[in-house]
């Protein structure tokens, strides 16, 4: 096997400052230290291990954070969905590296300098700041990119000369054990190796010197695979306040893209996303997004959302986007490598009907957009109901004895009707067909009983009209045909 670790060093600052460096100087403490901060704050004379208050006093305007592991972790996990496009193993290092099984994919990307590229690449459009270790143990792949060496080792058999010069400080261990081995004049990870085994066990643990052998492949190495949730729910918190669109859309782009992958992952696809922007005060505004069919495009996704935002009149700074996506729908049978292509693919009937909907729903609101359907029922005015676009629907007209109109009046209207004979526009009916009795709706508490005939008017128009076969039996127009 060969391994390849991602170690984000930057990560307690990334997550912080999205995909670029910010503009303000931003710096992050934890246990009333800094522990990074951005190019920003570095110009401005701000170094690791600095007190909070020291930063402040060299840049009152800048932007402090106390370090969010749990932030970190989302992150962390948003990036092991992306990095599965590279290999269908990823495995979570915490708190800020990822593991890839790569030997498997080197074919497929032609190679293992191409796959690196590819994969460096896709990390600097992030945003991100990474090391890169490829050994064939996990272990030592995340050793040699936590001490920053890059160069490759392929060969199980050069991965001990390789991991003894790698200095003891880039060990996952307390400061306590740091002194220990510091004590006992171990400057590498070849000195400890080189001690006695029982007196090195009792002395620094038994944990060390196992990891250590999970390294250099002497241990099974056991990695979990990262699985992705199948759903997604997502904030991301603004670095300032803002009403400006323009500086919204990047952002918002941005979720829809990890929704894609994450997507793409589980082979599914979303018909409904909801956007939701938080402001200091007040509701926030929401922003539906819905497809008619499962969608994983993030292109079409990113153009309806920008129809929703044509137009859009903000109630205040908005200070974080939230992004809650429906539930996902299965698109077996689809190419992941075929998606990328979506963009370009030649539309038909069925897409250009689709994308019509949408746009009419993104523009005008999915509560005046609406598809007429059929409904089991004799009543002519319950024989229909409006759905959403694109609903399946299942059910199946009752058989008419009669042709109907396409046009059914919202409410009959009482005709006059002098020696029991209808009239229309002060002029006898001339009744063609019928009747059609319809005597139903008892249990519901609008039971009718009502014949149903076909006429003509004297200008030779046809319509639908029908006799109510209860008290007075008058006479109604209930429809008129095309």
């Amino acid at each position: 096997m060969l391994w390849l670790c991602l170690h984000f060093y930057h990560l307690p600052v990334e997550c912080f400052s999205g995909d670029r460096d910010a503009e303000q100087p931003l710096f992050i403490s934890e246990a009333g230290r800094i522990i990074g901060c951005n190019h920003q704050a570095r110009r401005h004379g701000i170094q690791p291990d600095m007190t909070p208050t020291a930063a402040r006093a060299l840049v009152a305007h800048g932007h402090h954070h106390v370090r969010d592991l749990e932030r970190e972790r989302h992150v962390l996990e948003r990036l092991a969905t992306w990095a599965g496009r590279f290999s269908p193993r990823v495995s979570l290092q915490a708190p800020a590296a990822l593991l890839l099984e790569i030997e498997g994919s080197l074919r497929y990307f032609q190679g293992l300098e191409p796959l690196r590229q590819r994969i460096l690449e896709g990390i600097r459009q992030l945003g991100h700041r990474i090391t890169m270790g490829i050994a064939p143990t996990p272990t030592a792949a995340w050793l040699l990119a936590r001490a920053g060496d890059e160069t490759p080792v392929t060969a199980r058999k050069a991965l001990g000369p390789r991991l003894s010069g790698l200095s003891v400080a880039i060990l996952p261990v307390e400061q306590r054990m740091t002194d220990a081995l510091h004590g006992l004049g171990c400057e590498t990870i070849g000195d400890i190796r080189a001690l006695p085994r029982a007196g090195a066990t009792r002395r620094l643990g038994q944990g060390l010197l196992e990891m250590l052998q999970r390294a250099h492949g002497e241990r099974p190495d056991p990695r979990e695979n990262w699985q992705p949730p199948a759903s997604f729910d997502r904030q991301l918190q603004l670095m300032e306040a803002t009403t400006d669109l323009d500086m919204l859309r990047p952002e918002l782009q941005r979720l829809i893209d990890g929704l894609c992958i994450s997507l793409r992952r589980h082979d599914a696809g979303v018909r409904r996303l909801r956007f939701a922007l938080h402001h200091r005060q007040g509701r926030p505004t929401l922003l539906p997004v819905g497809v008619l069919a499962p969608c994983r495009d993030a292109g079409h996704l990113r153009w309806l959302l920008d129809r929703r935002l044509d137009g859009l009149t903000l109630s205040g700074d908005v200070t974080a986007i939230h992004l809650r996506a429906g539930r996902f729908h299965p698109m077996p049978g689809t190419s992941t490598a075929l998606d990328l292509l979506d963009e370009g693919r030649e539309r038909n009937v069925t897409d250009d009907w689709h994308r019509l909907v949408e746009t009419l729903n993104s523009r005008l609101g999915e509560a005046r957009v609406h598809r007429l359907a059929i409904h089991p029922e004799h009543r002519p005015e319950k024989a229909w109901a409006y759905h959403p676009p694109g609903s399946a629907l299942q059910q199946k007209a009752v058989p008419a004895t009669v042709a109907r109109p396409c046009w059914l009046l919202k409410q009959p209207v009482l005709l006059k009707s002098p020696r029991g004979k209808p009239e229309y526009e002060a002029r006898p009916l001339l009744l063609e067909d019928g009747p059609e009795r319809i005597e139903t709706g008892w249990w519901d508490g609008h039971d009718v009983t009502r014949d149903y005939y076909r006429a003509r008017t004297r200008r030779g128009q046809r319509v639908w009209i029908f006799r109510d076969r209860r008290g007075q039996r008058h006479w109604y127009l209930h429809g008129i045909f095309a």
